[in-house]
């Protein structure tokens, strides 16, 4: 109603309607006013949305000494099929496991955040990372075999409660041979 009593307006006068206040955005062919103080919380909301996705966490860490990305592929999209919204929280590795899982996010389009290490905190820091991670109330995990912080989060995990998939290192699919030789 209001754009009609815009274009009447515009018609009788030669001179475009403007609201008093608000942002009058038309789905006309017709310019959109937009306030300024509705730009900016809107760019701020996309901003938040980008940095706080919005999803059931399922949490992910492992080893970095892994080879079989299939076998960790294959639980993901399990997992993916079941929470399809799902948004996975790994520990941040730059190889092995958490290298694996940040390349399954991407070729899926599923939505990632990296918990690195606080180095303040020293030879605390996987700890302090997992006790993190366990209180962002996962609905379900991976852990695969690694270090003593692995085991730590999968202990945290347990007593929280979350659902659990643990993978052994020596239960690993063979690594395929290289045939070029």
């Amino acid at each position: 109603m209001r754009d009609h009593a815009a274009e009447v307006y515009r018609v009788e006068t030669g001179r475009p309607f403007s609201t008093t206040r608000g942002s009058r955005v038309s789905s006309k062919l017709t310019a959109s006013m937009i306030e300024g103080a509705d730009y900016l919380a809107a760019r701020a909301a996309k901003r938040r949305a980008d940095y706080h996705p919005e999803g059931p966490v399922v949490a992910f860490s492992g080893g970095a000494q892994w080879h079989d990305h299939e076998t960790l592929y294959d639980r993901l999209d399990q997992i993916k099929r079941r929470i399809p919204n799902m948004v996975l929280v790994t520990t941040a590795q730059m190889k092995g496991c958490d290298a694996i899982a940040a390349a399954w996010a991407a070729s899926r389009g599923c939505k990632i955040i990296l918990f690195r290490l606080d180095r303040k905190l020293g030879n605390r820091a996987g700890f302090v990372r997992n006790e993190r991670i366990t209180n962002l109330n996962p609905v379900e995990a991976i852990v695969c075999e690694g270090s003593g912080v692995q085991l730590d989060f999968a202990r945290k995990l347990r007593n929280a409660g979350v659902p659990l998939h643990v993978f052994r290192a020596a239960e690993q699919r063979p690594m395929a041979m290289d045939r070029r030789a």
